[in-house]
C-alpha cells in the first residue's frame, strides 16, 4: 500500500512538472505577455512570477493558453477569447516604438521652462525710485516727527 502511494505521488509529480514546463514555453509566453494579470497584487502580465502559489490567475491563464494552442487556435483568437471573457482591460498591447522619446521630451520641456523663467526674471528692471514724485512738504513733516522721537530717546 505504501509503495502504491509513493509511486502514485511520483507519477503525479512528474506529470505536473511536465505540465509546468509546457505552460511556460515560448509560444505560451508570447501570448501571455499580452494578457494582464488579474490577481490584484501586481501589474504584470500573465507571465508573472507570483504564479508559484500566490497568484490565482496566471497559472490557469497560461494553462488555458496552452490548451487553446494545442487545439490549433491562433494567437489572436486566444487573445479575443480572453478579451471576450474579461473585457478590453485584460489586453496589453506591445510597447509604443516612440516610448523612449518621452523622457527626452520631458527634459527638453523642463529646460525650456527654466530658460523662459530666467529670461523673464532678468528683463525686470530693479526698483530705482521711478515712481511718482514725493511732495517735499509731506516728507519734511515726517522728518520733523523722526527728529522729535529721536530727541526723546536721550
Amino acid at each position: 500500500m505504501l509503495r502504491l502511494s509513493a509511486s502514485f505521488l511520483l507519477i503525479a509529480g512528474l506529470a505536473l512538472a511536465q505540465t509546468e514546463t509546457q505552460i511556460t514555453s515560448d509560444p505560451v509566453r508570447r501570448v501571455a505577455k499580452h494578457v494582464s494579470c488579474q490577481c490584484g497584487s501586481c501589474s504584470d502580465d500573465a507571465n508573472c512570477m507570483m504564479s508559484s502559489g500566490q497568484c490565482g490567475f496566471c497559472k490557469p491563464a497560461r494553462t488555458k493558453i496552452f490548451r487553446m494552442q494545442q487545439a490549433g487556435q491562433s494567437d489572436q483568437s486566444i487573445l479575443d477569447s480572453f478579451i471576450q471573457e474579461y473585457g478590453q482591460k485584460i489586453f496589453r498591447a506591445d510597447p509604443n516604438a516612440f516610448a523612449w522619446l518621452v523622457p527626452y521630451i520631458a527634459l527638453f520641456l523642463g529646460a525650456g521652462v527654466v530658460v523662459w523663467f530666467v529670461r523673464r526674471s532678468s528683463r525686470r528692471q530693479p526698483a530705482t525710485g521711478a515712481g511718482p514724485p514725493i511732495d517735499d512738504r509731506a516728507l519734511g513733516k515726517y522728518r520733523e516727527q523722526i527728529e522729535k522721537d529721536l530727541a526723546h530717546l536721550d
